[in-house]
């Protein structure tokens, strides 16, 4: 009999640790039946967080380029590039599309119970988590 193949989307990180606080599993202490019984003894769980802090600016740009992005050739991104000018206008752009959308996370039982200002403060305070091509994202 041969078994069944089984596509796993998302799955946990191949490198074993936390994506907030970059520690491995064997520096963790697994979940426990408090929390669940699908995470009880699993030292990873998944959940969902947005790609990036809430950002009220950068929001607030990205609704009035969405009004007016007509008034010129190109869509919202150009409208904010002609508006707040090429480096302005990106960061905009990204952060704004970046509060809006969410990804999958995994993460260890300290890391998953923060809220999103402690969560973002943890990620971005770990060395591992960006590298000297990658800007900090700005809040």
């Amino acid at each position: 009999m041969n078994p069944t193949p089984v596509m796993i989307f998302n799955p946990p990180p191949a490198d074993r640790k936390c994506e907030c606080c970059r520690r491995h599993i064997s520096e963790l202490q697994p979940f426990d039946e408090t929390h669940g019984e699908h995470c009880n003894g699993k030292y990873l769980i998944r959940t969902f967080r947005r790609d990036a802090p809430y950002n009220e600016e950068a929001e607030r740009a990205v609704d009035e380029a969405e009004e007016h992005c007509t008034e010129i050739d190109g869509g919202p991104y150009e409208w904010m590039i002609a508006k707040y000018g090429k480096k302005k206008g990106e960061i905009l752009y990204v952060l704004g599309q970046a509060s809006s959308t969410s990804g999958a996370s995994w993460e260890c039982r300290d890391c998953i119970i923060l809220d999103e200002d402690k969560y973002f403060e943890k990620l971005y305070s770990q060395p591992n988590n960006w590298t000297e091509t990658q800007e900090k994202p700005q809040e």
